[in-house]
């Protein structure tokens, strides 16, 4: 399993080229994002006016059924405080919710790279 940043899954719903590359080379694995995750997609298409609202919680509504959405429960808390070295905070959430779904990757991009510590996990920047 492949685990999905906000700023990955946007470059997904925006459909950038290097979103269509990452795709492709992550053909037939299963690809999965964090409810965390999807709230701030949520969050991002209720700023819209208008007729873009509605476009944008049509293209959530696609990706939701496209991808795994893992939750965020007792059983990530324990791997986000197993794992975490140094601040916590919401993201030590999403990467409790990646190991414990037993993801094996998690692409983000350079800015929103994880904080040290074990995860069992690697992490790819795009």
């Amino acid at each position: 399993m492949k685990g999905l940043d906000t700023p990955v899954l946007l470059s997904l719903l925006h459909d950038s080229g290097g979103a269509r590359d990452l795709l492709k080379s992550l053909r037939g694995e299963e690809l999965a994002t964090t409810e965390l995750n999807m709230f701030e997609l949520e969050a991002i298409a209720a700023e819209a006016a208008g007729a873009s609202r509605g476009a944008r919680s049509a293209a959530l509504t696609r990706l939701r059924r496209r991808i795994s959405v893992l939750p965020i429960g007792a059983e990530s808390i324990r791997e986000a405080t197993r794992g975490l070295r140094g601040p916590s905070g919401y993201l030590a959430a999403v990467w409790g919710a990646m190991a414990a779904a037993g993801c094996g990757e998690w692409i983000t991009s350079r800015a929103y790279a994880p904080p040290k510590g074990r995860f069992s996990f690697k992490v790819k920047i795009v």
